[in-house]
């Protein structure tokens, strides 16, 4: 399991109290590093050269440039992999952000699933530019998730023992072979668990097995290499037998 670096940002907003808010809602939640604000496109500019963040969070509706031509000049001389995402109170100007390429639209006031949302898709976007990600099946998969300490985590397949889906919470589960359970965010589905690696099998609505953690079958039941043979809720349904059968049988 490797930890990610801090995601440098920067806030351009002529809202000061904006500025804070947005500012203590990344810093609270996720694993960033503020590198700078600044409350007019001259100060941004210089500044954001500067310090090459990885995301600016932009206002549209700035004194003396709106964010939207501020976007539009300085987009050579930013990183090309710098994310910009438009910030501002007002959706009628999302077209034009989706004409300038924008890597996201926030809507002010800000909410934390919002911004979740933004953060995650960064995270998976930033993931599939890694080299060797999607070339050697030694690196696949590589899945996000966030710890209690908000430390942002890539899984590699042999930490992955089974998925469980979480009936109150509504969303996938990982537990991994160091018996460490992670959270997958609410959007992912049992097929976007599937699609990462043939060696995912469903064997229960609510359970996923990597195939390559499984000791034996006993009475329906598959059972984990050690530390984790004593678990004993991984019961293959008869919804999933066959194609699960198939697929070990074919290991």
């Amino acid at each position: 399991m490797n930890k990610q670096q801090l995601i440098s940002i920067f806030i351009v907003d002529d809202n000061i109290e904006a500025v804070k808010v947005l500012q203590h809602m990344l810093e609270r939640n996720f694993s960033v590093n503020i590198v700078g604000t600044a409350s007019d496109a001259e100060t941004a500019a210089q500044l954001i050269i500067q310090t090459e963040p990885d995301i600016i969070f932009l206002d549209v509706e700035l004194p003396t440039m709106s964010g939207l031509d501020f976007c539009t000049l300085i987009r050579n001389d930013i990183k090309p992999d710098t994310k910009i995402v438009f910030y501002t109170g007002h959706d009628k100007y999302m077209l034009d952000a989706i004409r300038r390429k924008a890597f996201d639209y926030l809507l002010k006031p800000p909410t934390e699933q919002d911004l979740s949302l933004i953060m995650a898709r960064y995270y998976e976007n930033k993931l599939t530019d890694i080299p060797g990600n999607v070339s050697s099946k030694d690196h696949l998969p590589i899945i996000l998730v966030v710890n209690a300490l908000n430390e942002h985590l890539t899984l590699q397949l042999s930490d992955i023992a089974f998925f469980r889906f979480n009936q109150e919470r509504k969303l996938w589960e990982i537990t991994c072979t160091n018996n460490e359970v992670y959270t997958l965010r609410h959007r992912t589905t049992a097929n976007v668990i599937l699609n990462y690696s043939s060696d995912f099998v469903q064997i229960h609505k609510r359970y996923i097995v990597n195939v390559n953690q499984i000791k034996m079958i006993q009475d329906s039941i598959c059972i984990l290499y050690e530390p984790m043979e004593q678990i004993r809720e991984l019961k293959i349904s008869k919804n999933f037998r066959q194609s699960f059968m198939n697929t070990f049988y074919s290991m």
